[in-house]
């Protein structure tokens, strides 16, 4: 593993704990009627998408730097499809929890995108010799 690849992991750790102490502490305070069942295995689903997408897209940057736009889109597209079959599940089978847990997996969506986005925009930065974006002469 190389050392980017263990110092996103890291930070993506601590961001993965720090959500789970913050949901349990929200939950477990202010919007205690509001809690729902499968909280933290939704946040730990969420991470486990995340860093093996990352893994991906760093992979491809380093090995095929032309495929990355191909990759990134597909893969968003297949990661969006995964969290939205995951809240459909949801919503079936707990019904009563829906707008708790939709709410709530939005949330841990944003944060753990936000993070994954700015990873990759560093690493595609620091690899390409360009800035993301720039047009290629």
């Amino acid at each position: 593993m190389t050392i980017k690849i263990k110092r996103f992991l890291k930070t993506a750790t601590i961001i993965l704990v720090a959500i789970i102490f913050a949901s349990e502490a929200i939950f477990f305070t202010i919007f205690e009627t509001f809690c729902f069942p499968f909280r933290i295995t939704s946040i730990i689903f969420v991470w486990l998408v995340t860093c093996s997408s990352h893994f991906w897209l760093m992979k491809t940057v380093t090995d095929n730097p032309k495929a990355f736009d191909r990759v990134f889109m597909m893969q968003t597209m297949l990661k969006l499809l995964m969290y939205v079959a995951c809240i459909t599940v949801y919503l079936i089978v707990f019904r009563q929890h829906g707008v708790s847990f939709t709410l709530h997996f939005l949330i841990v969506y944003l944060f753990f995108a936000i993070f994954e986005v700015s990873s990759i925009l560093k690493f595609v930065k620091e690899n390409s010799g360009r800035n993301a974006g720039e047009e290629v002469k």
